[in-house]
């Protein structure tokens, strides 16, 4: 009984220690993009504000928001029912993640301002929507494959994996300034890679909860009417 008291107790401890450790990085990194917003209200409070400064400046707030609301899921979340095991799930939710970090290392397309124009108005849409995402989905995000709850209302009351469809819309909206020859090479391999989370996530949810297979007979995957 000791024994086995001891080993939920250094698994509760290793649990914590994890979570603990994921909220300081997404502290960090809404630590990074607040420097940002900063640094934009100080251009725009000189009166020499740089072109674009406000898109940006309500781009790096949505997202500054989105890390701060991921922290404070981590915090209360429940733990997992079920989860996928194995390193390739991580390493995909790895890549799937950060995926898109790679993109600043792409070459530059032609300075167009009906390209910027639109490319900062599908990123500004789409990060709205994945804030309003998240928050439908609350407790239950995790960034590897884990059940907790499942959520059919909102925004997932029309497609199983509205969260990747709008990080997908926002990417495609960043990569409108690069060179497309570089661009749609990178935006296709992320697609597969989100796919492949997607088709992973799915086992562990039709795992955990039987009602999910009359969940996904009538809810599109990702995009309504098509998949």
């Amino acid at each position: 009984m000791n024994t086995v008291r001891a080993e939920l107790t250094s698994g509760r401890a290793s649990a914590l220690f994890i979570r603990l450790c994921v909220v300081a990085w997404f502290l960090v990194l809404g630590a990074a993009s607040f420097t940002g917003v900063a640094r934009l209200i100080g251009d725009i409070a000189s009166g020499r504000p740089s072109e674009g400064a406000w898109a940006a400046l309500i781009s790096e707030g949505c997202i500054v928001l989105f890390y701060a609301i991921i922290c404070c899921i981590m915090l209360v979340r429940p733990d997992p029912v079920s989860r996928a095991n194995g390193l390739g799930p991580a390493l995909l939710a790895l890549a799937g993640s950060y995926g898109a970090w790679l993109i600043p290392l792409l070459p530059r397309g032609h300075e167009l301002p009906s390209l910027n124009v639109a490319s900062a108005a599908i990123l500004i849409f789409s990060e709205s929507l994945m804030i309003y995402t998240l928050l439908f989905l609350g407790r239950s995000f995790s960034l590897t494959p884990q059940a907790r709850k499942l959520v059919t209302n909102g925004p997932y009351a029309i497609v199983r994996h509205p969260l990747y469809l709008v990080e997908e819309a926002a990417i495609a909206g960043i990569l409108l300034q690069y060179a497309w020859f570089a661009a749609l090479p990178l935006l296709a391999a992320h697609v597969a890679v989100q796919i492949r989370r997607m088709q992973i996530e799915e086992k562990v949810l039709l795992k955990a909860f039987p009602e999910y297979t009359a969940y996904a007979r009538r809810t599109p995957r990702l995009i309504p009417g098509v998949w």
